[in-house]
């Protein structure tokens, strides 16, 4: 019974929170320390049911809530020990939020192609558009969005190239909202498809999103 509650108890009181957090691009500090705390108590065997073979999966979904709440140490400490393609996202995820461009594209490079990209891309094209950025003066960073936009799949390392521009160099307000939504967007898909494989159905509905 006690594995039951504490299931249906963290994707309210973790995982809904999270979700409708906005990360930021470089962040310098963990979000919440309180749910820095729920996060650690949090069990990946409860999450995946105690199915031995979902574990990965329960891991990687800790790994993406420590994440979200702008924990980096903690998600690199159980993204480096996951060996599949998902864990390999996450640690890029880290690296790219650190300012590691570099290893960053290591690791994206270690992922291939994700299961995500294609609905990661859709999300992209249907929220931005170059047209928004005509008159941005940045030329690299309008060249490097331009790209991103027009690409007929997602490319993780031109999103890197773009956020390493704008947090480094740019620094443009709009940009900065515009880059971080989408961050959001690729997070809240990964954290989706770990649930997806871990436990199965849809992380969105059980909280009451969708």
């Amino acid at each position: 019974m006690r594995s039951i509650k504490d299931g249906n108890n963290w994707i309210e009181t973790i995982a809904k929170p999270l979700l409708a957090h906005l990360p930021a691009l470089y962040p310098i500090e963990e979000w919440d320390m309180a749910m820095d705390t729920r996060i650690e108590a949090l069990s990946p065997s409860i999450i995946t049911q105690g199915v031995p073979e979902q574990l990965p999966y329960g891991q990687a979904i800790k790994a993406g809530l420590f994440l979200l709440n702008e924990s980096l140490d903690k998600a690199h400490e159980i993204a480096q020990e996951i060996t599949n393609a998902t864990g390999s996202y996450w640690h890029a995820l880290m690296h790219r939020m650190e300012g590691d461009y570099s290893n960053a594209k290591y690791w994206f490079n270690d992922v291939g192609h994700h299961p995500i990209f294609s609905n990661l891309i859709q999300y992209v094209r249907d929220h931005l558009s170059t047209k928004d950025f005509m008159e941005l003066e940045n030329e690299a960073l309008r060249h490097k969005l331009e790209v991103l936009v027009t690409s007929p799949v997602w490319n993780p390392c031109v999103f890197v190239d773009v956020i390493e521009i704008q947090v480094s160099l740019v620094q443009h307000p709009t940009i900065d909202g515009w880059l971080r939504d989408i961050q959001r967007a690729e997070m809240q898909l990964l954290l989706q498809y770990c649930y997806e494989q871990s436990c199965g159905g849809s992380l969105l509905e059980a909280i009451g999103q969708k």
